[in-house]
């Protein structure tokens, strides 16, 4: 046999084992083009809309800093609207304060009457901090000083008939709300400051420059109201923010449970019909 009849031979061979592979291609490509058209004919496709839909995100809930956590130093100032006189309240009044080294119409503070409060009404602490003093002097009478880590100063004075009356302890930390103390004075001043050289004296007490409007004290009652509708605004936020996330979350939990069962449904018909095709 020569060269030339040998060589024609062994392709002749090697062409008789590449028509089977190809063969064998071809019916596999045929199989899965035939399968992906069942499939896309299967009822389950109708949910191929909702399958497509991404997951709803979940929103993230508001919350408030230290400094903007303000509250009413008594529980009826929630729920009675109070008419306070110009005396009263902070800022320029139509009283006295003081008439040396000359006379002064400024008033530091907020001040709240049993007759509107309530005799012996549970006094609350305004604002979250810690106890930096109980003490008594001449003009504030018994005293609360509470010293806030955001710089503000709360003193609650004049309210206080007896040391007995206050229930909280030099040191103590204490929450919005928290008691300390109870009305037996005429009325409780409230005064609020930050925290600098110039809101004590150099005797201790906090008090120094009580009757100038130099802007070392600010309007407790401005701080409160402002800080009560953030409060209200932060509280409907994150009431409509959970239910949204309830009904995200449910809308979540429904489209995987779709997506998972289309994806087991669609692997059994394409099993078995990929079975009765070889069949």
């Amino acid at each position: 046999m020569t060269k030339k009849s040998k060589k024609n031979k062994k392709n002749k061979k090697s062409r008789k084992r590449f028509w089977p592979v190809i063969l064998i291609c071809l019916i596999f490509a045929g199989l899965f083009a035939f399968a992906g058209a069942y499939i896309n004919n299967y009822p389950l496709s109708k949910d191929i809309k909702l399958v497509a839909t991404r997951p709803k995100a979940l929103k993230a809930k508001k919350t408030l800093s230290q400094k903007d956590i303000w509250g009413y130093p008594f529980a009826k100032c929630y729920t009675k609207q109070i008419k306070y006189l110009s005396g009263q309240r902070y800022g320029k009044t139509d009283i006295c304060r003081r008439t040396y080294p000359k006379k002064s119409y400024f008033h530091d503070g907020w001040d709240f009457g049993w007759s509107e409060v309530g005799n012996k009404a549970a006094v609350l602490a305004v604002h979250p901090g810690t106890v930096k003093k109980i003490g008594y002097c001449t003009g504030l009478g018994y005293y609360v000083w509470v010293v806030s880590s955001d710089g503000y100063v709360e003193i609650y004075q004049e309210g206080f008939a007896s040391r007995s009356d206050i229930t909280v302890k030099a040191g103590q930390k204490v929450k919005l709300g928290d008691k300390l103390g109870r009305l037996t004075a005429s009325h409780l001043h409230l005064g609020v400051t930050k925290t600098s050289s110039d809101y004590i004296t150099k005797h201790g007490q906090p008090y120094k420059n009580y009757a100038t409007d130099n802007g070392t004290w600010l309007n407790p009652m401005t701080l409160i109201q402002n800080s009560l509708k953030k409060q209200q605004e932060t509280k409907e936020y994150n009431e409509k923010v959970a239910s949204y996330n309830a009904k995200a979350a449910s809308y979540n939990s429904t489209l995987a449970s779709k997506k998972a069962k289309l994806k087991s449904e669609e692997s059994k018909h394409l099993y078995h019909y990929v079975k009765n095709f070889i069949k």
